[in-house]
């Protein structure tokens, strides 16, 4: 096909598509309708716009608007994980294998202590005693949902309250 030809293909398609964006929502789903054969329950004016758009280039190029070809709105770079060569040369660590553990709802944190038992922690030279309950926890005769809101009503900070407690082990810290 040559160049005259295509621009007669085209600039007719281009014609409708503008006076496509001069209409508004009623009369795109009107123009839906025509072009469609059927009515449209959509009132995303863009959407109606597009798939309008769609219809008229694909009519004018002699395809079926199913087989028009979609163009992407959406681009996602792609950008390759280093490996150790790429890095310089340096090793990696193996890294430990993390699993996840699901917990039915309602069931304790197996991290947790038992019920009754007294947490301590010691802070900045007092001792802080935190009561485990069946729900939740007791610290200066209150009620706290989680260890993470005991520890923050202490230090004033927002902590991890398993780590803040000492109830897990700490991860080593890197250099």
């Amino acid at each position: 096909m040559d160049a005259s030809a295509t621009t007669q293909i085209s600039r007719p398609a281009w014609r409708g598509i503008s006076d496509l964006q001069k209409m508004s929502l009623e009369q795109l789903r009107e123009a839906y309708e025509k072009a469609f054969g059927k009515p449209t329950k959509s009132r995303d004016r863009k959407q109606l716009f597009s798939r309008i758009a769609k219809k008229i280039q694909a009519d004018r190029a002699g395809q079926k608007s199913e087989d028009a070809p979609v163009k992407p709105t959406l681009k996602v770079k792609f950008t390759p994980k280093r490996t150790a060569k790429a890095a310089g040369g340096k090793k990696k660590k193996a890294a430990a294998k993390k699993t996840t553990r699901t917990r039915a709802i309602g069931q304790r944190d197996p991290r947790l202590p038992k019920v009754g038992t007294t947490i301590t922690r010691e802070w900045h030279g007092k001792k802080y005693l935190v009561r485990v309950l069946d729900r939740g926890f007791e610290y200066d005769s209150k009620p706290f949902r989680s260890l993470s809101g005991v520890a923050k009503a202490i230090s004033g900070q927002i902590v991890n309250g398993f780590a803040w407690f000492k109830l897990i082990p700490r991860e080593g810290k890197k250099r």
